[in-house]
């Protein structure tokens, strides 16, 4: 009786058990029409074995292909994949609460796109807004996302004209992805063989062709995805009708690419059909994937960081049947494969070395797997690390580090400020999620909170990272990365998305989150930084004291208040 009552319980916790720390939310997006699937999938995915726990319905769904997740993490919105949407020749966005506790989706809203089969979706960093690219439309489109998840169409825009191949008569957009800069949005655009640019307005939603407003691919080669590096200097596409991939220089100041590189995604041996499906570039920006449909597998590109070229790593053979989509998760340690025609997905761990990837086990059932995206785990019960009375648990100078109004007040409005200024915690912190609310008052424009650091010996600087807050040459820097006495410089810059909800006069809410190599911030909910710190090759200290900043300068004030950690 008691081993009856023990299983009646973990059959009842189980899938709704809440993440650990090491684990990961994963969405799968399935087509449902004529399938075994119901919508959208979710898994969680362990960091430290690659071990992924049997899927679970998040939520039902009309072919719920392609999903995003918002900046916010409280969020999620897909495209449905159909023609038919009330009775129009359209398909639609549906966006979705996510529950915390088992992964589970509400549906909150749905949205026609104005054109039929939308296939593909991505988020500006601030989460404000959503694109989309409907496939048998040949048309692209923005919606607002409310803080309540209500969708509303901000900008439609209809692509023309074809190409030379029959199934090329007409546009066919495929995706569509925003620059690491937010401000211009780029669309693969089968039908034309192009890539088309557009400008995008971060407060109005709203998209206007850019000069020359497009870069082309050869005739017939039918551009599908798009990823950009990391640092946005470079763009790749992969071309589905050749099976390759072409590289693009691309100028973030004026918008335009130049196509400088093609390569085959497929080994010389290999003489059957195939297209290409999806593309993505490694965290890190070291590696880029492109699967194979028909050799079923993927390529793995090394890309050099000086030029942007790929050179071949591998082509992995998946064991799963038409991988339409995979995902990398956001550590880089893992490559989950989805096998569209095999109802499957599997776990590949990824090299860091080189890239190649290597199966951590079998397939797992997911019926119709089309899209891949990951969640960490919403953070609980962080611990407070001021009390709002003292300073305890800190040290630093007196003189210009105070307690007023429940907030540490760093520096001061009556003299210039001679040198940077630390308020350090006694305490060192390795992973962890830290989150506070600061402001900047004064004359002076910098201020910043340290992490990973330590004090110089015998000198006023600290050395590691630091969360920037405030502005440079009128540049926002708020949520900006600096390595402080190191590399002595930027290593991030602030989207414009996220530029636009920074509130430069007032309160602003931030979040750090350091795990593994990953260095994320957000402000406000919005994405600012999201970088990769190759430790090992760097040998950058993954540990180290908080440091609340005060910048040498003219007379100034920074407040931090509310300042609370979770260690991972």
């Amino acid at each position: 009786m008691k081993i009856l009552i023990l299983l009646v319980i973990i059959f009842i916790l189980g899938p709704i058990a809440k993440l650990k720390s090491e684990e990961m939310w994963v969405y799968f997006g399935t087509y449902t029409r004529d399938k075994e699937s119901q919508g959208i999938y979710v898994s969680k995915l362990n960091l430290e074995n690659g071990t992924l726990s049997k899927p679970s319905l998040a939520a039902t769904g009309d072919n719920p292909s392609f999903v995003t997740i918002l900046p916010n993490e409280e969020f999620l919105v897909a495209v449905e994949e159909t023609n038919d949407y009330q009775g129009e020749s359209s398909g639609s966005l549906a966006s979705y609460k996510i529950n915390h506790n088992d992964g589970t989706l509400k549906l909150i809203d749905r949205l026609s796109t104005r054109g039929g089969a939308p296939c593909h979706i991505s988020a500006d960093q601030s989460g404000k807004h959503v694109f989309f690219a409907n496939y048998v439309g040949g048309s692209i489109g923005t919606a607002s996302v409310s803080g309540e998840g209500k969708l509303k169409l901000t900008s439609f825009v209809q692509h023309k004209g074809g190409s030379i191949l029959p199934r090329q008569r007409s546009p066919h957009a495929h995706s569509i992805d925003i620059d690491p800069s937010g401000k211009y949005v780029v669309c693969a655009d089968l039908g034309l063989d192009k890539v088309m640019i557009y400008n995008f307005d971060a407060v109005k939603g709203e998209l206007k062709a850019s000069a020359p407003g497009f870069a082309k691919v050869a005739p017939g080669n039918g551009p599908r995805h798009f990823s950009f590096s990391p640092n946005g200097k470079y763009g790749y596409t992969n071309n589905e009708i050749a099976s390759s991939v072409t590289v693009f220089d691309f100028n973030s100041s004026s918008g335009t690419m130049k196509n400088i590189q093609t390569l085959s995604t497929l080994p010389k041996s290999h003489e059957n059909k195939n297209s290409t499906a999806e593309l993505l570039m490694h965290p890190s920006g070291k590696f880029l994937y492109c699967s194979n449909r028909g050799h079923d597998s993927v390529a793995v590109f090394k890309v050099d960081e000086n030029s942007g070229k790929l050179s071949l790593v591998e082509v992995e053979v998946l064991g799963v049947k038409t991988p339409r989509g995979f995902g990398i998760d956001p550590t880089g340690k893992y490559l989950i494969a989805g096998g569209q025609n095999s109802n499957d997905v599997r776990v590949f761990k990824i090299n860091s070395a080189d890239g190649a990837i290597d199966p951590v086990g079998p397939p797992i059932s997911v019926p119709c797997p089309v899209c891949v995206q990951f969640l960490y785990p919403k953070v609980n019960n962080y611990e407070s690390i001021f009390d709002g009375k003292t300073m305890k648990g800190w040290e630093g100078s007196e003189e210009w580090f105070r307690v007023e109004s429940g907030a540490i007040v760093a520096g001061s409005l009556e003299k210039k400020i001679p040198k940077n200024q630390f308020l350090v915690t006694n305490k060192s912190y390795k992973d962890f999620d830290l989150k506070f609310k600061a402001k900047l008052i004064g004359q002076g424009k910098n201020a910043g909170v340290q992490f990973w650091s330590e004090r110089i010996p015998n000198h006023h600087e600290m050395i590691g990272f630091q969360c920037d807050i405030g502005s440079m040459a009128d540049v926002s820097i708020w949520g900006a990365l600096y390595d402080e006495s190191r590399r002595r410089r930027f290593l991030t810059n602030v989207p414009t998305p996220t530029q636009k909800v920074t509130k430069v006069d007032g309160w602003n809410e931030f979040r750090i989150r350091t795990q593994g190599d990953i260095i994320t911030i957000w402000i406000n909910d919005a994405l600012a930084t999201r970088y990769f710190e190759k430790v090992n090759e760097t040998k950058v200290p993954r540990n180290g004291r908080l440091g609340l900043q005060i910048h040498s300068g003219p007379s100034a004030e920074a407040w931090y208040k509310d300042i609370q950690i979770k260690e991972l």
